[in-house]
């Protein structure tokens, strides 16, 4: 089996919001996240937990319809998001912007 594209906190957030996944099972990369019972509840869970756990911010960035939202497609999303060490043109702590306002299609 081919380890996923992303690492375990990700994809320990992602379990949280998913009850149809099994606890066996990796989620797949483009299978949409509907399949493993993902709604617009469970999504605001998971982008809240990411936020807390990378330290980021993904406002507005969530834009893709829940229907066809998939674990690639949000873990690039995520990746995008996540500040390099080496920049230090952008602030440090982006949580400081406020509430996030998800575009959850």
């Amino acid at each position: 089996m081919a380890s996923a594209p992303w690492n375990a906190t990700f994809e320990a957030i992602l379990r949280r919001g998913l009850p149809g996944l099994a606890q066996d099972k990796t989620p797949a990369a483009d299978e949409p996240l509907e399949t493993y019972g993902l709604d617009s509840l469970a999504l605001i869970g998971i982008v809240s937990g990411l936020e807390a756990a990378f330290d980021i911010s993904l406002a507005g960035e969530v834009v893709v319809p829940v229907h066809s939202l998939t674990a690639g497609q949000l873990w690039g999303i995520v990746s995008a998001a996540i500040q390099p060490a080496w920049d230090t043109t952008r602030s440090s702590n982006r949580r400081s912007q406020g509430p996030s306002p998800w575009a959850i299609a």
